[in-house]
Order: structure tokens, then sequence, then C-alpha cells
């Protein structure tokens, strides 16, 4: 059986695919990096390409069907303007454009017999976006961290979607959807706001406003995380006995009240 090449090794509208990572970056609602910042996070636009370059053929492993390199290259600009309008933002829940693309997949495969493995998930941008995509996607990691994050963006929304509220000051949803989310978004964001009480009257104290140094915009600001902080004993004879800091860092909020 002669091997097929996919479009992925073949060409991908890189410049496109690039674009919409970077526009990422700029999403302050609804992204992932909002409610969980994790290292390396791969650009979900980029996963969603990937995965649909990846499974779609090349036309060139088709010449009984594109028998020209014109007619080649024109089916393989019609797949680029798939891949343009899917790495969109908005395109996340489009869903006459995900429809679109996983129309072209089925042309190439069985989606329920197409599985996705992440085996270093991390945020799980690869899982989650085989799942936009109709196929089925597993993920895993040694680290719990990335095993959670993993199992709120993937595992939770597909098991209570169509479902209200539970929470005491739960209100009436309009869910006219069964795959609908609203309801576990209101109960997320009630108990994290509970959580959030909690943790604060426990550890406030730790992360105080501070008077902002004038190089770096002045004013004041509140600690939000500490990075890490390390002493060294003093090499300096004079101060035997004493340590000196060595490393602390920490982020303070970007928003600071003015005086």
């Amino acid at each position: 059986m002669k091997y097929k090449k996919k479009l992925i090794e073949v060409a991908l509208p890189l410049d496109a695919i690039n674009k919409a990572a970077s526009k990422e970056k700029s999403i302050r609602q609804g992204h992932p990096s909002t409610l969980h910042l994790w290292w390396a996070r791969r650009p979900l636009a980029a996963c969603r390409a990937t995965i649909f370059a990846s499974i779609v053929d090349d036309p060139s492993s088709h010449p009984e069907k594109f028998k020209t390199i014109e007619s080649q290259n024109s089916e393989r600009l019609r797949l680029f303007g798939i891949i343009e309008r899917l790495v969109q933002w908005e395109s996340s829940t489009d869903t006459d454009v995900r429809s679109e693309a996983m129309a072209e997949i089925a042309k190439y495969c069985d989606p329920k017999e197409v599985g996705i493995l992440d085996p270093f998930s991390g945020g799980a941008s690869i899982s989650l976006e085989a799942q936009r995509l109709g196929l089925f996607a597993q993920g895993t990691d040694l680290n719990p961290v990335p095993v959670i994050i993993g199992k709120a963006l993937c595992e939770m929304p597909f098991r209570f979607s169509g479902f209200g509220p539970v929470n005491p000051s739960r209100s009436q949803l309009d869910m006219n959807s069964e795959m609908s989310n609203l309801g576990l978004a209101e109960d997320v964001k009630y108990y994290g706001e509970q959580l959030r009480e909690i943790v604060r009257k426990k550890i406030g104290s730790l992360y105080p406003e501070i008077e902002v140094p004038k190089h770096i915009g002045k004013g004041k600001a509140k600690i939000i995380a500490w990075l890490w902080a390390r002493t060294v004993a003093s090499p300096n004879p004079a101060l035997k006995g004493t340590h000196v800091p060595l490393v602390r860092s920490f982020i303070v909020s970007k928003k600071k009240n003015k005086k």
C-alpha cells in the first residue's frame, strides 16, 4: 500500500497560524490561560491546525483525483482556507467552521476510530482541540497539576453539560442547549469566590499593598504572587553569621490604585 502524505508533511499556512497564535496572548476572557497559567502552554490555534493537517491527506497523495500540479495546488489552497478560518479565536465556538473541518476530516478517516494521545499533556491544549474537532482524546502527565487542568478543561464541561447550577444562590438560566455549560460556569464562579475568601483570611497578610517604584509606574499595587526567595551566607568576613538575599521576586497586580 502506497504511503499517503498528510497535509502537514507538505505545507501549511504558517503566517495565518502564527498570527492567530500570537493573538491568543491578548485574550483575557474565555481562554484556558485565564483559568490557570501553565508553563509552555501550546497555542490553541496551532494545536487545532496541527491536528487537522495531521489527519487530512495532502492533494499530492491522490493523483487520480488531482492529476496536475496546478489542481493539487488549487486543492491545497482550499484546505489552507479551512485552516485559516479554523485557527481564528472566534472559531472556538463557531459550529459552522468546526463542522466544515470535521466534514473534511471524515473524508480520510472514521472520527470514531481515530484517537489523539498526548503523553505530556501539560496545559491540555492538544486534548481540548482534538475534542473540538470531534475526535477521541487522551492526555497523560506525571505532574498532578496539569492532570487537574486537563480534567477541568476536557472532562468536567462534558460531564456536566446541560445541567443547571446547584449552588445556594443559583439563578434560573436559559438552558436551551444540551451542550450548555452555563450551569457549571455559574457554580465554578460561586464556589471559586467562596474559596478565595477563605484563602484571603488565612494568608492575605502575605500579599500586602506596596509602593511601586517610579520607573515602573509609581502608585500603589497589590502583590499577587511570590515567585521565590532565597538567602545565602555572606562571604564578607565583616558580615560573618549574617545572610544576604540572593533572589527575591514578586508579581504585582496590573491594576494600580491612583494616589
